[in-house]
């Protein structure tokens, strides 16, 4: 209690006060002295504890072909997960009803009834609206756009629903927990069958004005435009992603009865034909990336997705690229939070959201109070 005054520069019966709310709140609960043993002069110190069980925050990353539901506890801690394959075309209801299943499961695993959930974050593809939870546009999943998501996921809740951007979502947990530490400039390329890029300028997200910074993957290399392709892929994707670097591969010799993840993991053990498709991709995709890195300057690239299979190949092949490109070559580390890092960062979305409701509930004394 008397680190707590000494804080807040408040008055011993004010955070008394604020403390017994608290309290009944469930929000904090007393605990024991950090070391009982040790002797102590006066009374017996009221040690207190931030109760991060009091409630819960759901991250959730929808994909074209997966689902993937983390549960965590206030302090950020993962206490359960879900994943579902998602095949074959759906209708959006179809798809929301497979995340709220999937929901279901990671929350039954706890046990945690969607009541004690404090905030929501879903990560999905294409440009989002993130103040209406709106998703603009999706390519990748029929149906998707002009879809007021956070809306119809709040039917399910009983509590605020935040969307984001999925490469959004992945930049902000690296920068959280993972490759990202303490850069503050920093692009984060997600590169997989389709590709996205995230750019995070001091510290804050960079959105755009449309919510449409980052797509990487429609950039037009060629001088006559290819537009976005029939299956909604962008002329970058189309040239450089996962389902090109396995076409490129067997056209080379490779196993025509591989898949993508088996050319990248041959990629990274040296195989020739892997490595060369994995190369000719990596000069592709540099061209675009160049021109984020001219443009932003970034300390430092991260490179995620399942290109990251290919490891030090991947990064060794778009350090000669970049540097033949841009004037300052950036850092390039791989993803540390691989498939996860969607979900994750839709859990630090969630908990963001979740500390500004309960300091909006709980709102500091006037200013004018005489302590």
């Amino acid at each position: 209690m008397t680190d707590l005054i000494r804080a807040t520069g408040l008055s011993r019966p004010t955070v008394s006060a604020a403390v017994s709310t608290l309290m009944a709140d469930g929000w904090v609960e007393e605990t024991e002295a950090p070391d009982p043993d040790l002797p102590r002069m006066g009374r017996p110190a009221r040690v207190l504890r931030f109760r991060a069980d009091a409630r819960y925050v759901l991250g959730i990353d929808v994909g074209p072909h997966k689902i993937y539901c983390v549960v965590a506890d206030l302090s950020g801690t993962v206490v359960s997960h879900a994943r579902r394959d998602v095949d074959g075309p759906r209708t959006h209801a179809q798809l929301l009803e497979q995340v709220k299943a999937t929901m279901r499961r990671a929350l039954d695993a706890v046990p945690v009834p969607s009541s004690a959930l404090a905030a929501v974050g879903i990560g999905t593809p294409g440009v989002v609206d993130d103040q209406r939870g709106a998703v603009v546009q999706a390519p990748s999943i029929p149906g998707w756009s002009s879809l007021e998501l956070g809306g119809l996921f709040r039917r399910s809740v009983e509590c605020s629903v935040r969307v984001e951007n999925d490469v959004n979502l992945a930049v902000m947990a690296e920068r959280w927990n993972g490759a990202g530490g303490a850069a503050e400039n920093l692009i984060l390329v997600q590169w997989g069958a389709r590709v996205g890029a995230a750019v995070l300028v001091h510290g804050q997200l960079h959105r755009g004005a449309h919510g449409a910074a980052g797509e990487l993957g429609f950039l037009e290399l060629d001088e006559e435009p290819r537009g976005v392709q029939p299956d909604g892929l962008g002329p970058l994707e189309s040239a450089a992603g996962t389902a090109w670097i396995l076409r490129r591969a067997v056209s080379l010799g490779f196993d025509d009865g591989a898949d993508a993840a088996a050319v990248l993991t041959a990629a990274a053990d040296g195989e020739p034909r892997a490595l060369q498709a994995v190369e000719e991709a990596c000069a592709q995709l540099s061209r675009g990336l160049a021109s984020f890195v001219s443009a932003i300057d970034p300390e430092l690239v991260i490179i995620g997705g399942s290109i990251a299979l290919a490891g030090d190949a991947v990064l060794a092949s778009m350090r000669r690229h970049l540097g033949r490109r841009a004037l300052v070559t950036p850092r390039l580390e791989l993803s540390q939070l691989g498939d996860d890092a969607v979900a994750l960062g839709a859990v630090r979305l969630a908990l963001a959201d979740a500390e500004r409701r309960l300091l909006d509930v709980y709102a500091a004394p006037s200013s004018a109070e005489q302590v």
